[in-house]
This record gives structure tokens, sequence and C-alpha cells, in this order.
């Protein structure tokens, strides 16, 4: 029985430590979520209203099918994992160094109560745009979709066709095992993917199917 009290005990004490910290965490995200994102905006190079609004359904579709209703979390949504759009920009916002288990939880709650809580979804999105990564070539990491677009591509992000623009999407769940340079047939798979579940020819197998098994040829 003494063990058990000591056990008990110490349970709740990390229990407590964890809700503090946690707590301290949102707070820090409250406090830094607007200025942070901003600076990100203001040296944007896409501006969401250069990019037609099919195509940022698209991309939605793929990443976050709920991001207009949701507060940062989506344990449901089928083939868009669990990672919403505001939880990747959270990973660059809150983080140094993002690695998973425990600091899952953290980005959840700091992205729900404190990003969703001081920024607007239109300027989230937009700084998604500008910092998601998407792999590297000799010149180094290629950051935002606009830098993408003339790394891989050769042209503006305006320039692409819908297929090169779904090359880009398709790129976000492995930027360097998908690039259409090194790995075109793979990148070329992935987008056929997109294209069946976008046009409702086939549905992800639940919400873990992020390669889209479910919409295999």
């Amino acid at each position: 029985m003494v063990f058990l009290k000591m056990i008990g005990r110490a349970t709740l004490f990390v229990v407590a430590a964890l809700v503090v910290y946690w707590g301290i965490r949102v707070w820090h995200a409250r406090d830094v979520s607007e200025w942070r994102i901003a600076a990100i905006n203001t040296e944007a190079e896409v501006e969401l209203d250069t990019i037609p609004d099919a195509r940022i359904e698209m991309l939605l579709a793929v990443e976050d099918p709920t991001f207009w209703t949701n507060r940062g979390l989506d344990f449901s949504s089928p083939g868009a994992g669990y990672t919403t759009i505001s939880q990747a920009l959270g990973k660059r916002v809150y983080f140094e160094h993002f690695t998973p288990g425990f600091r899952k939880i953290e980005l959840m709650l700091m992205t729900r109560f404190g990003m969703h809580a001081k920024v607007t979804r239109h300027n989230i999105l937009k700084a998604f745009y500008n910092v998601a990564y998407l792999g590297h070539d000799e010149a180094g990491p290629i950051i935002g979709f606009h830098e993408a677009s003339r790394r891989w591509y050769g042209k503006e992000l305006r320039m692409l066709t819908t297929d090169e623009y779904l090359g880009l999407v398709g790129m976000l769940i492995a930027p360097d095992a998908l690039n259409p340079v090194n790995h075109e047939a793979d990148n070329l798979e992935r987008v056929a993917r997109i294209k069946r579940m976008l046009a409702h020819d086939c549905e992800p197998d639940g919400a873990d199917d992020v390669w889209l098994e479910g919409c295999k040829a």
C-alpha cells in the first residue's frame, strides 16, 4: 500500500508539472504568435490573393480539409493525418527543432489556445505558404512555395500548371523523397493520387492514410 501511494503521488506530481509546463508554453504561444507570424508575412513573397481560390482549396483538401472551421486540431479528416496546417506552421514558429512525442501535445495546445486565439486563418495560411519546407537542391534548403516553384520548375508560382502546383503540394508529406527532379516518377504518382481524390474517384483509407493508398490506381 505504501508503494502504491508513492506511485500515485509521483504520478500526480508528474501530471501537475506537465500541466504547469504546458500552461506556460500556451502563454508563450499567445505572447509570440501574432508578431512572429506578422514578421513572416511582412517578408512574404506569396500573397493569397495571387493564388486562385481553386488552388488554395486543392492544398487544403490534401493537407487540412477543415482548415476554415477547425481551431488547429483535426483527428478525423481522411488522408490528412493529424497535423493541421496551423500545427505545421507552429513547428516553425514555436520550436527551434521539433521532435515527436510529448512535443506533439505541446504543439497542439500552443496551436489551439495560442495561435488561433491571436492570428486570423488568412494570416496562418499565408505564412504557411511562405515557410513550408519543400526539399533541398544543390543550393540548399527550399523554403516557401515561391522559391520551390523557381527552383524545381524554373518558373514563377503563378505560371505553374495545375499538375506542377500539385507536385509542390504533394511534396509536403516527404519533401526530399518526392521532389520532381530527382524523384520524378514518385512525384507524378503522388500527383495522380491527389487528382483522383480531388475528382472524388476515390477516398483515403482513414485519417492516417497520408500516402493516399486508397487512391492508388
